[in-house]
């Protein structure tokens, strides 16, 4: 195989600003002559990585990596020798010539990526057009000014409108020239129906890397039936768990703040980018990942995390807690009051709130204590020591032992707890554990489902979808987690909900979630007795409807008796009525929709 020439090789070297090079990866600070930053290779907080611009070369003297240009480009992008010389000559615009003064022949999954990257923007480009210049995408745009976006975030963003007619794209791009079979493994059409769009009637998110260039989709439905959000697959280009929303937008912003904002999905972020907070990203379809941490690990000083209230948002918070912490990484939490997100608070209060709630934030410790005293009833022995059990996965994530002595007296302080016990039980969790279980007189119970279970509408409901989960869209397009009145089957829901949220809907991945025994029981017995193999979709079905009428008779139960107690004498308190009696009159026309269902079933 031919070789690259020396003479390539060291223009390569001597174009490339490797400050500028090294800085899109870690924060770099300036001292004399040469610069130190937190090495992008290994975890570290004091910085060891050292930049020598006058020598072009870089040593980390934590973890021994050192080198020119082309061996960072190497080793931060897993990429061979040649391939990094290609790319940084992209880069800095030399023209590479082999040994004997022949052309390089481009890597072909290189060039594979480059043809991505232009088919991607591309449509980006396209999608953008038919939101902003044509009346097709007006109710989107529409929607999007409604939201408070303007005109100019919408520009910067590159925001977009999917059409409705499913084989104008196809038709489209062939017209470009693109090969029919090269189309086919882009991503943007139906795997099983290729002339058909992956994307169709839907608000368009384009994803990009931060180097600007478009590697994937994200879809939002506006109306009629289906998942609320649809995320380009992985391919060549593009890893979900390897990259943020918006970070081509915000890193220059997390370099200057040392922190990062973590948000749960589009909206939020460009909620706070346009109230010119613009340190913010968000995980793309996935919980919070190493990976995506890794990414601005060595930006910032501080992590902040703007995940929804409910269980699974809360949930969600737990997690990434633990992962930056585990990272050595400080958290703090965001509580948002007065809208369920950073675009409805924007909206109803204005750019000073949600400024005001970063500024309040409060450090995980005293989250995650308030939380779980929340979720457990620490009025009792057991719930105290259910609580502090959640709470010690925690202070194992601390790096620290003067953080996990400071932690674990906080805890003692927050729920009245003697320091020996705690430490007690600590040290022996297994011994904690044992005495919240009820002992059991059987030795056959293990294998019989408990008899204070109930295989109830809602529990049938979850065990038929965990034994099928490709019915799981389904369900949480039609309920939510408050829908549910059963205990175990909220768990179960809240429990799949991650796993769709993480990509990984095995069987596995939905029992490691699940902390209640109980349910690991059922569940397994359940699946590996078949009973919800036959007519599993009809069953679905049937047990959506009857919770979520369920559901609104409890709701409108609710309305009855704050209705009677509206008196309705005071202006404000005729608003109030008349808001209870449309919000009843909704739920009356939705329950007889469901009576209809029923008649005709």
């Amino acid at each position: 195989m031919a070789k690259i020439s020396s003479s390539t090789i060291d223009e390569v070297n001597d174009r490339t600003d490797l400050v500028s090079l090294i800085g899109e990866y870690t924060r770099l600070e300036r001292r004399g002559g040469d610069w130190w930053g937190c090495c992008p290779f290994h975890n570290e907080k004091t910085p060891s990585f050292h930049v020598v611009p006058s020598r072009k070369m870089y040593h980390c003297f934590g973890c021994g990596q050192g080198g020119s240009a082309i061996n960072f480009v190497m080793e931060i992008e897993k990429l061979g020798f040649m391939d990094a010389v290609v790319q940084l000559a992209k880069k800095t615009g030399v023209e590479v010539i082999y040994e004997g003064n022949s052309i390089v022949q481009e890597n072909p999954l290189e060039k594979k990526k480059d043809e991505i990257f232009d088919l991607y923007s591309r449509t980006s480009g396209t999608y953008h057009y038919f939101l902003t210049e044509t009346d097709m995408g007006k109710f989107a745009y529409d929607y999007l000014i409604s939201r408070g976006v303007t005109k100019e975030i919408i520009k910067k963003f590159q925001l977009g409108y999917s059409p409705a007619d499913r084989t104008w794209l196809k038709k489209f791009l062939l017209s470009k020239n693109y090969s029919n079979e090269f189309l086919n493994e882009s991503g943007l059409f139906s795997k099983k129906y290729p002339d058909i769009s992956f994307f169709s009637d839907r608000l368009m998110f384009p994803i990009f890397n931060r180097k600007n260039q478009v590697v994937a989709f994200g879809g939002r439905l506006l109306h009629g039936e289906g998942p609320k959000y649809l995320n380009s697959g992985e391919m060549l280009q593009y890893k979900k768990g390897e990259t943020l929303y918006a970070f081509n937008f915000a890193k220059e912003s997390i370099r200057k703040e040392k922190s990062v904002i973590f948000c749960e999905g589009y909206m939020d972020v460009i909620a706070y980018h346009q109230a010119g907070i613009t340190n913010a990203v968000a995980p793309l379809g996935t919980a919070l990942t190493e990976d995506q941490v890794r990414i601005i690990s060595s930006f910032v000083d501080t992590v902040y995390l703007s995940f929804d209230s409910d269980e699974a948002g809360q949930n969600a918070t737990f997690k990434a807690i633990l992962l930056c912490r585990k990272m050595d990484l400080p958290v703090k939490i965001i509580k948002l009051d007065g809208g369920k997100d950073p675009s409805e608070i924007l909206n109803k209060f204005g750019v000073d709130l949600l400024t005001n709630a970063i500024n309040d934030a409060i450090i995980d410790t005293d989250f995650l204590l308030s939380a779980l005293a929340t979720r457990y009833n620490i009025g009792t022995p057991d719930g105290r020591t259910q609580a502090s059990l959640a709470f010690f996965s925690y202070v194992d994530s601390l790096n620290s032992d003067i953080q996990k002595d400071t932690c674990l007296e906080k805890l003692c302080q927050a729920y009245n707890l003697k320091p020996e016990a705690v430490k007690a039980d600590f040290n022996n969790r297994d011994k904690a554990r044992t005495r919240l279980r009820t002992p059991s007189t059987n030795n056959n119970d293990k294998e019989k489902i408990p008899e204070k279970i109930v295989l109830n509408a809602e529990t049938r409901a979850m065990l038929a979808v965990i034994s099928n989960v490709d019915y799981f869209p389904m369900m949480r397009s039609n309920l939510s987690v408050d829908d549910f009145e059963d205990v175990l089957a909220r768990d179960m829901f809240i429990a799949l909900e991650e796993c769709y949220r993480e990509g990984s809907m095995s069987y596995d991945n939905f029992l490691s979630k699940c902390t209640d025994e109980r349910v690991q029981l059922i569940v397994s017995q359940s699946v590996t007795s078949g009973e919800f193999a036959i007519n599993s979709e009809k069953t679905v079905e049937d047990c959506i409807w009857l919770i979520r009428k369920n559901s609104l008779e409890r709701k409108r139960d609710r309305l009855l008796n704050q209705i009677r107690q509206c008196q309705g004498n005071t202006l404000d308190e005729q608003q109030k009525l008349n808001l209870l009696l449309n919000e009843k009159m909704s739920i009356d026309l939705e329950l007889r929709k469901s009576c209809k269902k029923d008649a005709i079933g």
